[in-house]
């Protein structure tokens, strides 16, 4: 069993996790509905499932390294984040909620996410964010051995320049979450730190281009010019 991904699941089921995850419901139901195809993947069981409610594709998958427990129709699939059990260009959005700031190898997993979307398929990122209250608290309070603390709280930038470096385009991106990491209800202070860009969750979201093939008009050589006083010249032989 994966231990991180049971611990990091049993703190969605606190108070601040629970308040984190409604949260995190809401923003992307304000994304999955405009999203079509056949297959949807979840890639980690955090929400059980909740996190796909929204979705207007009707055949959603959860991916685990371990047994979970779905109290919905979707399927479970047991399978390695960085070895997807799926064929090349066979699902149309794939998201991943806290899955590569508690990996060792996050570039890998997106590396096999573009191997299984579709053209202009899509990716959803939800991560930490360290640019944010809660990135000062880890560094400076939090015990790094617990989740969320123990995992890496990649920047946007960072996974921004791998997206690109994969083939993505980057649709959407933004920071929202302002609570305090000790504490679930919102207070005046959280209200002061709820400004810019510096809430302690993101999500990204990055449609996986086209590769277009362009045309090149070939370059025939031109026949060399005769030099005329050369036609029609009589041959002289040896007598």
């Amino acid at each position: 069993m994966n231990t991180t991904s049971a611990e990091l699941n049993r703190w969605f089921e606190k108070p601040l996790g629970q308040h984190l995850l409604s949260e995190e419901v809401e923003v992307l139901q304000t994304i999955l509905p405009h999203l079509f195809g056949y297959h949807l993947l979840q890639i980690g069981n955090v929400g059980y499932g909740c996190l796909l409610d929204s979705s207007r594709i009707m055949h959603r998958c959860v991916l685990s390294s371990y047994a979970n427990l779905i109290n919905k129709p979707y399927t479970s699939v047991y399978g390695l984040a960085d070895a997807l059990p799926f064929a090349n260009e066979s699902l149309d959005v794939v998201v991943l909620p806290h899955i590569l700031e508690f990996k060792e190898n996050p570039h890998e997993i997106l590396r096999e996410v573009e191997r299984v979307l579709i053209p202009e398929g899509y990716i959803i990122i939800l991560g930490f964010n360290p640019l944010s209250f809660w990135g000062l608290w880890r560094w400076l309070f939090a015990r790094r051995d617990t989740v969320p603390w123990c995992g890496q709280f990649l920047s946007q930038l960072r996974v921004k320049d791998w997206l690109a470096l994969l083939g993505f385009e980057l649709q959407d991106s933004k920071s929202f979450f302002f609570a305090l990491p000790f504490r679930h209800r919102i207070s005046w202070l959280n209200k002061i730190i709820g400004i810019g860009n510096f809430g302690a969750v993101y999500v990204l979201v990055a449609k996986k281009r086209v590769a277009t093939l362009t045309l090149l008009k070939s370059k025939w050589q031109k026949a060399p010019t005769l030099v005329p006083k050369a036609v029609g010249t009589p041959f002289k032989g040896n007598k």
